[in-house]
């Protein structure tokens, strides 16, 4: 059972790896007087599979993306590290939601997706305010440089919270349709315990018989 959930994890990883480095195109883009921005919006799948991989795994599986897209030169430093900050930021929500409910709901799932959109356009932002101090050495240069970036940063927001809970949705289904439900220690203890049964009436006329 656990040799069929770990191998159905591996496959899965490397499919969303594959999917993410086959969709780089669909990244947006834009052009800043520092130069073209990449805003990771296939990165998002990372985020989607937090629940089923965990924080960890899946931080590892936009990371090694990233890389990928960087030596084809459909990336940079900068997205990779905004993009590995999101989903360790993000797994932190998932953590939070799914301490109310192992399972997760439609509605907790569009939390996961707006905090998932408001983490990711607050680091690129922080990151391109960065750049602008980098490149220009002053306040004013980094405060024009970041807001010609917002537009991106926030339609790129905007679409992690659209997109985050349906493709979410989509991920956990085929994790529940194609995964059997391993019962928890917690309930082969109940059903043991269930299937226990004690005659008192036995003892208590063993004892009176000793008595005698």
């Amino acid at each position: 059972m656990m040799k069929k959930i770990r191998l159905f994890h591996i496959v899965t990883w490397f499919v969303v790896l594959l999917v993410i480095c086959l969709l780089s195109p669909l990244d947006l883009r834009g052009v800043l007087p520092s130069g073209t921005i990449i805003a990771p919006l296939t990165a998002l799948l990372a985020v989607t599979v937090i629940p089923i991989f965990g924080m960890l795994n899946s931080a590892l599986l936009v990371i090694i993306s990233q890389l990928i897209l960087l030596a084809f030169g459909q990336s940079d430093w900068l997205t990779v590290v905004v993009t590995a900050l999101t989903t360790l930021f993000s797994g932190w929500v998932v953590r939070w939601q799914q301490a109310r409910s192992q399972e997760l709901r439609h509605q907790q799932l569009i939390t996961i997706g707006i905090g998932s959109g408001l983490i990711i356009l607050i680091l690129l932002e922080i990151a391109y305010l960065i750049v602008g101090w980098q490149l220009t050495g002053s306040s004013n240069g980094m405060f024009e440089i970041a807001r010609l970036a917002l537009p991106t940063s926030l339609l790129t927001g905007l679409c992690y919270a659209l997109l985050v809970p349906p493709i979410g949705i989509f991920m956990l289904y085929i994790n529940k349709k194609w995964l059997p439900k391993v019962s928890s220690p917690d309930d082969s203890h109940n059903s043991s315990n269930d299937s226990v049964i004690i005659d008192m009436n036995k003892h208590q006329k063993k004892d009176h018989d000793d008595q005698k």
